[in-house]
């Protein structure tokens, strides 16, 4: 009797304090767009990019039509292994010519990898391997060759490559998407719900679902059965612009859904908060030998800070206790350090706005016969 209670126990120990259950995702992180992260988990494992390697794709292609080695309106002429490149694509033949711009939307919008492919290897100089190698060489130069790594153009699997799979964690996603939104002719297109290109002949739709829903402007899905479903959004709300990523979801609505939770949660517990206007006086000193008795001091700068209800935000300022007359506008008359939380989060100068005429020799009299 003694012994099937023991057993009772260990089995009702079993389900109570069994193995967790995994999570509908992989993993996800989420930032602002100044590089602070309030939110991630499992973001530095390197899991499979699917079709978010394009976004690493469409940067190297307009720095390069930056540097003005290439054009928008260059004529493509498509060939077999753009054609053959398998997966989401739009209608395209070998031999046909596309103008670059309509590629970079139809990989960018509806991500299409025959249209990725026709860019790399256009841009590559006609070899789609030298265009991977740009991709690697651009995650250098943003330090972030430990967290990219770019075997393909747009993503694809290996069953369909033969080359390894394109590898990143969500924090290497996270940073390239904050190198990304600073190209606004860029976002233009990732933010397109949709469009036509080929003079009308191809529409394409976007395969961002959450595209106009809490101010989400881009930027880049992917899919494939190693992968999950992989997302990086960008969204401007209530002043405050977010990058939220998530890897390996089990399915398009869990990903989504959990951006959406993401962001949910970010925007109920912290707010955008103006800390110093540079049109608002912070304090007032005394004027020695002017025509007016005091000044006000301004902030040289302003400045705000994400921040929650119950953040300590704090100005200590180190300013002189009078100033001479006259007084210039734009004198300095100190600086003042922002803390929050206890921590100092800004540093910027104390200047006069206003300028002061120093009293003449009558005005001097008059004053002095008064107090007399």
């Amino acid at each position: 009797m003694k012994k099937k209670i023991v057993v009772g126990i260990l089995l009702l120990a079993t389900v109570a304090f069994g193995k967790k259950e995994e999570p509908d995702y992989k993993a996800y992180i989420l930032g602002d767009s100044k590089g602070n992260i309030y939110y991630e988990y499992n973001d530095e494992t390197k899991l499979p990019l699917a079709s978010v390697t394009k976004m690493m794709n469409i940067l190297v292609v307009f720095d390069e039509i930056h540097k003005g080695n290439v054009h928008l309106n260059d004529v493509v002429t498509v060939d077999w292994e753009a054609v053959s490149a398998g997966g989401s694509s739009i209608p395209m033949k070998s031999g046909e010519q596309f103008y670059l711009v309509d590629l970079i939307k139809a990989a960018a919008i509806k991500s299409a990898n025959n249209a990725a492919y026709a860019m790399a290897k256009y841009v590559g100089g006609g070899s789609t391997e030298h265009f991977v190698e740009m991709m690697n060489k651009k995650a250098k130069e943003l330090g972030l060759e430990k967290e990219l790594e770019f075997h393909t153009p747009a993503g694809l699997p290996t069953h369909m490559t033969k080359k390894p799979m394109d590898m990143g964690t969500a924090k290497g996603i996270y940073e390239l998407s904050l190198h990304a939104i600073k190209y606004n002719d860029y976002m233009e297109i990732a933010g397109i719900p949709k469009t036509t290109i080929k003079d009308g002949e191809i529409s394409l739709k976007s395969t961002n679902h959450l595209l106009g829903k809490n101010g989400v402007f881009g930027i880049k899905t992917g899919y494939h059965t190693r992968a999950g479903f992989n997302m990086s959004v960008a969204s401007t709300e209530e002043n405050i612009t977010t990058v939220t990523v998530v890897l390996g979801g089990k399915s398009i609505k869990i990903r989504d859904n959990k951006i959406l939770e993401l962001m949910e949660k970010f925007h109920n517990k912290y707010k955008n908060k103006e800390i110093t206007n540079k049109n608002i006086s912070l304090v007032t000193i005394p004027v020695k030998n002017g025509i007016q008795s005091e000044v006000s001091i301004y902030p040289n700068k302003n400045f705000s800070s994400i921040i929650t209800e119950k953040s300590d935000v704090r100005i200590d300022m180190d300013r002189d206790s009078y100033i001479e007359a006259p007084v210039l506008p734009g004198t300095v008359v100190g600086n003042y350090n922002v803390y929050i939380d206890n921590k100092k989060v800004f540093t910027d100068k104390l200047i006069v706005k206003d300028s002061i005429e120093k009293k003449n020799l009558i005005q001097s009299l008059k004053e002095k016969f008064i107090k007399n």
